[in-house]
């Protein structure tokens, strides 16, 4: 493509590329087709510079990005990596306590297990996925800019009188008999047309934001894809949980520990075993026959007024109670707590009771074991003392050297070292595990036995923080506004020459053809012709 600027006939100087004289409207670049006039008037002949410019580097990449080839191609790609990250629920959405390896392996098979190992359960939050989205973006912006700005100029500049081979490549066409121009002026004007005058030419036009409506649009889209880029910032976006024991009190996570909550109650309220309900339930206790009727946390928020400091004691001022129930949350400093789940398998006590192997009956009174804190001594009787001598929270195996390896802090599977020490006899050793019992030392006099066992009641709460909503609102507001205006308004032009007459839109020529055949009958003037009818009749 010859880079020079193009110098029209009328003596304007068209920049490199441009398919019409933005002067006149003569065809001056015949590496074009002639018959291919909607294409010409979709930019209004205006050069457009990624079918000018292909040299260097920048260029290419330029050209590149800015094809609609291109533009569609990542567009489909990001739809089917979306699609792909709805087969199965994301990450976020599953139980926060459950181990989601685990999860996707036992609710979907070996295709549950290779979904998690390929990473597509965290899909949208992926860096290949934001690079995917970034990509789409600057295409969107390349093909608007490539475009837009020469159309914007193009219309901007607009030359009241045309060529007449202008007028004849039109589609609508037709021949004046002595038109008065100012009455034709003012009736253009009634139906709502701007006017320009040049002696005997006369360029009509309305709904020129019709033109723009593509490129509204794309605003909207990039408004909406950088919303969604922001969620990777963490000031801007945070999705995550926290568990907390009734009674404990943790650091909001996202908060950078400026905030604190602390679980004062937990509800739980279960449906009446007689109910009929057809609701089948994930939270139903198969071994009591419940299903959850309705859990909520009432909790304490508390700010930390002190400069975090690692292993610093916070010191916390509370800023306000409330509770949290399903869809339901707690709000504060633009954060968001969600009552996600609950959970009763970790064993918060029990209690013991010491019997005489020989009779069978109990001796003295029973012992409380407090498993997050247990106490080494307890007085059973005034001669009775039981001693804690090892203690695993989720008994895994026994050391060589005697003691009780654990696999997690979590009390799920305590095992307990019993010491019985009674006055003027030997101390008797027992190993007591959850349903089994053992004697360490000969002989022993005395049995350690269950009695009963209280549950933690553990609270599971989603931490959301979402800035990014106001971007995705407007941008989606955006987006739908650039597709109504070009949905449903029409950019129509008509130039006079002398007794030369044509009109051009957008779309809708059958809509353009009544209205402008309207203000010729009204001025007497006969009917605009349109070119495909009258192939048509051929």
């Amino acid at each position: 493509m010859n880079e020079k600027a193009i110098v029209c006939t009328c003596g304007h100087v068209n920049p490199p590329g441009t398919q019409l004289c933005q002067n006149c409207g003569r065809l001056i670049n015949d590496d074009y087709d002639k018959k291919k006039t909607t294409d010409i008037m979709r930019y209004d002949g205006s050069a457009v510079r990624s079918k000018t410019k292909n040299k260097t580097v920048t260029d290419k990449i330029w050209n590149f990005f800015a094809s609609v080839k291109t533009g569609v191609i990542l567009l489909v790609l990001t739809i089917v990596a979306a699609a792909i990250g709805s087969i199965m629920p994301q990450e976020y959405f599953i139980p926060a306590n459950v181990d989601p390896a685990s999860f996707y392996q036992e609710k979907y098979g070996s295709l549950g297990y290779l979904y998690h190992q390929l990473g597509l359960d965290n899909l949208y939050t992926s860096w290949w996925f934001l690079i995917l989205l970034g990509l789409v973006a600057f295409s969107i912006i390349a093909a608007s800019i490539d475009r837009g700005v020469p159309l914007f100029k193009s219309l901007r500049n607009q030359a009241t009188r045309k060529h007449p081979s202008f007028l004849k490549r039109q589609r609508l066409t037709g021949e004046l008999v002595n038109p008065d121009l100012d009455q034709l002026e003012q009736t253009l004007k009634e139906k709502r047309y701007k006017v320009k005058r040049e002696g005997d030419a006369l360029l009509a036009e309305k709904g020129r934001l019709s033109r723009y409506g593509p490129y509204i649009n794309h605003t909207g889209l990039i408004i909406l894809l950088m919303g969604g880029m922001l969620r990777f910032v963490p000031a801007m976006y945070y999705d995550g949980a926290v568990a907390v024991k009734e009674g404990d009190t943790r650091a909001i996570p996202g908060t950078d520990k400026q905030y604190y909550m602390r679980n004062d109650k937990f509800i739980l309220e279960h449906y009446d075993q007689q109910m009929n309900s057809n609701t089948e339930s994930t939270k139903a206790d198969s071994a009591m026959n419940k299903i959850a009727k309705n859990y909520e946390t009432r909790l304490t928020l508390f700010e930390n007024t002190k400069d975090s400091i690692p292993g610093a004691e916070p010191e916390l001022k509370e800023v306000k109670t409330g509770n949290i129930k399903v869809n339901h949350p707690f709000k504060f400093d633009h954060f968001e707590l969600y009552q996600n789940s609950y959970d009763q398998s970790l064993l918060k006590s029990m209690t013991f009771k010491v019997i005489d192997k020989k009779t069978e009956k109990e001796i003295g009174q029973t012992f409380t074991v407090n498993l997050d804190e247990p106490a080494p001594t307890y007085k059973i009787a005034d001669n009775l003392t039981v001693n804690l001598r090892n203690y695993a929270p989720d008994f895994d195996k026994i050391e060589a050297n005697g003691t009780l390896a654990t696999k997690t802090p979590n009390t799920v599977n305590p095992a307990f070292v019993f010491e019985v020490d009674k006055a003027n006899q030997q101390p008797e050793y027992s190993l007591l595990k959850i349903r089994s019992s053992q004697d360490i030392s000969q002989n022993n006099q005395h049995a350690i036995k269950f009695v009963s066992a209280t549950n933690h009641t553990m609270t599971y709460l989603n931490v959301k923080k979402d800035l990014t909503l106001p971007y995705l609102f407007i941008g989606f507001t955006i987006f739908l506004l650039g597709l109504a205006i070009g949905s449903y308004i029409n950019h129509r032009r008509i130039w006079v020459n002398g007794n030369q007459i044509a009109a051009h839109t957008s779309k809708n020529y059958f809509g353009l053809k009544n209205e402008l055949n309207t203000i010729l009958e009204k001025n007497n003037q006969p009917a605009i012709k349109d070119k495909y009818e009258s192939e048509e009749t051929k």
